[in-house]
């Protein structure tokens, strides 16, 4: 659906105040209760009043206030304000009139709407003959291409005020001048004592625009009737369900709306295999063929997905809960996704300086086995065994599944790491997958160097061989301000480590062997890890990680000290105003120490379970000293 600029700028404005699923407020009710039952999308701020509030009260809000940061927030304010100027001009309202403007709940929703004026199928009944004639022929095509120009989509915003709507009624009748110059006719009707203002399309009523006010809210809808209905729902007078009668939008949120005393400030939801197959079949013609490789994959198991984020209270700055609600059994795309119960505690290659570490358990012989059974599904019977089992015996000699599928523990790790000196790709990964004979996976390395990674080199660090990839292009000098990948690994005790560092493969080896600290060792990390009983309920995880914010931070601020990379922004910058604008402001110069930052930054811990009807992922951050 295409929107005009004003509706796209109410948009904006909704993004930029930022959504929830809790107890309705005494007198407007909350958004599941205004929008139909098979909506795809919703977001909602519970109150952004106390949202406010809360962030002023957050580390991040600290930060921006405190008296060695705050001209350096000030500048951001002012260029975010620049660039927003445009926008402004056209609705005739400043950046702080369009953040003042919602008071208690906003809300988005977004729902399917149908082409009223799609015909009858002039496909005949069984009784009657098929005419092939050119007319009937016609006639058909055309019900087909009304039929696919009638999947489309509608919206609905709910943003409260309480009686300061200056603003937003400023905006609306900016909205309205535009939509009536653009040809939309200017309806009104009264509906339960409430004014009902309809824009409608005549070309295309799909893009139609209906807003009310009542009782301190103002509700848009996007779609001809969507504004209609949803009075008719607060009003109770509509025989249709609503979404917070939904079982499966209630199925999603029932998993993340935490402890009793607690309720969420956002909550999200969203139904992406409607979404998917509305845009797909909207496309027909060849499109049209997708879809029934998608029902085949199985993605139509995916009920929702839901989560909510909540101010921590004393222990924590914030509390976040993603669940994705599936249906049983786990087949199709859903028999390769094979999470394992497993150890979260760091190995003791993992240093104590790393940006982020994650442990997942995982059945890779189980994700093997549903990949070739899809593999099989699409390619033919015994097609995966004969393009590529076969091809990989007869190159290496060796089984597939016995040399490399079979030969790990179910439990990967992962740990990001900021090389020095500090490039726009100083952020580096390494894996680590934990193996059941590490002797034998050496025998396996070397028989594949044998046979199809002959450019693989090997060397030493210390007294630990490793193995080094070949580089792209080695006689090409790297791009200024750009790290060289050096693809490398090791056995490291029972771990095979990979990474595209070789600084951080010789740091991980150090660390293994006692010569620098470890993870496991640092204070941060326990009083994260020991947080992570409680947030589980007695459910036993297949993910934890451990990052800390600060050291992407630490990346952005020593680029933007670096006078190189203040050129190279630049030169790339010329054309876009929002990097001109950041570049003027690092070239100022006037950036604190990062220790003023940095302490405003507190570690975080994330974790994931799985259960019978889907999978829940959580997030949780400390609160800074």
């Amino acid at each position: 659906m295409r929107f005009s600029l004003p509706i796209a700028c109410l948009g904006l404005f909704c993004l930029a105040s930022s959504p929830v699923f809790g107890a309705e407020p005494a007198v407007v009710p909350g958004a599941p209760r205004l929008l139909p039952e098979k909506s795809l999308a919703y977001i909602r701020i519970e109150n952004v009043t106390e949202f406010r509030q809360g962030l002023a009260a957050s580390a991040t809000g600290k930060m921006l206030s405190d008296p060695k940061l705050k001209p350096l927030a000030g500048e951001i304010y002012v260029a975010a304000g620049e660039l927003f100027q445009e926008i402004g001009d056209q609705l005739g309202v400043s950046l702080e009139e369009i953040l003042s403007i919602p008071k208690g709940q906003f809300a988005f929703g977004l729902f399917p709407i149908e082409n009223p004026a799609l015909v009858a199928s002039t496909e005949p009944t069984k009784n009657e003959p098929k005419d092939d004639s050119p007319d009937a022929i016609r006639k058909r095509l055309d019900a087909k291409k009304l039929e696919s120009e009638s999947v489309s989509f509608g919206g609905l915003f709910v943003i409260e005020t309480g009686t300061d709507d200056g603003a937003l009624k400023k905006i609306l009748a900016t909205m309205e001048q535009k939509l009536i110059e653009s040809g939309s006719v200017l309806r009104r009707e009264t509906i339960g004592g409430t004014s009902l203002v309809r824009l409608i399309k005549a070309s295309n009523n799909r893009e139609s625009v209906e807003y009310f006010s009542r009782d301190g809210a103002t509700v848009v809808g996007i779609g001809n009737g969507s504004g209609k209905a949803a009075l008719e729902r607060w009003n109770g007078e509509s025989a249709e369900r609503t979404l917070a009668e939904s079982t499966d939008f209630a199925g999603v949120m029932s998993r993340c709306v935490g402890a009793e005393e607690t309720r969420p400030q956002i909550t999200f939801y969203v139904d992406p295999y409607h979404i998917v197959e509305r845009i797909i079949k909207s496309r027909g013609g060849a499109a049209t063929l997708v879809w029934p490789i998608v029902e085949e994959l199985g993605l139509g198991k995916i009920r929702g997905v839901g989560g909510s984020v909540f101010e921590g209270g004393e222990a924590f700055a914030d509390i976040s809960h993603i669940h994705l609600l599936l249906d049983p059994p786990r087949d199709g795309i859903f028999s390769v996704v094979r999470p394992s119960k497993c150890d979260t505690n760091p190995p003791v290659w993992v240093p104590d300086d790393v940006a982020s570490y994650m442990s997942i358990g995982w059945r890779v012989d189980a994700s093997f086995d549903g990949f070739e059974r899809i593999f099989d599904r699409f390619g033919g019977e015994g097609g995966f065994a004969t393009r590529v089992i076969e091809p990989y015996k007869k190159a290496t000699g060796m089984d597939l599944r016995e040399s490399l599928v079979n030969t790990t523990k179910d439990r990967g790790a992962m740990i990001t790491w900021l090389q020095r000196p500090v490039t726009f790709n100083s952020s580096t990964t390494l894996i680590g997958l934990q193996l059941k004979d590490p002797a034998e996976t050496v025998r396996t390395i070397e028989k594949l160097r044998e046979t199809i990674w002959k450019s693989v080199q090997t060397d030493n660090i210390g007294t630990t061989k490793i193995y080094l990839g070949r580089r792209r292009n080695p006689d090409r000098p790297a791009p200024q301000g750009i790290r060289v990948p050096e693809p490398c690994g090791a056995i490291v005790g029972d771990w095979l480590l990979v990474t595209d560092s070789r600084q951080l493969l010789e740091h991980a080896i150090r660390a293994s062997s006692g010569s620098v600290p470890r993870l496991s060792s640092l204070p941060d990390y326990d009083l994260v890890a020991s947080e992570l009983g409680a947030q589980l309920d007695a459910e036993k995880p297949f993910m934890f990680s451990f990052s800390r914010d600060s050291e992407g931070l630490r990346q952005l601020y020593e680029l933007a000290k670096s006078p190189q990379i203040r050129e190279i922004a630049k030169s790339r910058g010329a054309e876009n105003a929002v990097v001109k604008r950041l570049v003027e402001l690092m070239e100022k110069d006037e950036l604190p120490p990062f220790e003023e930052f940095k302490k405003y930054f507190a570690p975080s811990g994330s974790f994931a379970y799985d259960e019978a009807t889907g999978m829940h992922l959580g997030r949780y951050t400390l609160k800074a000293e």
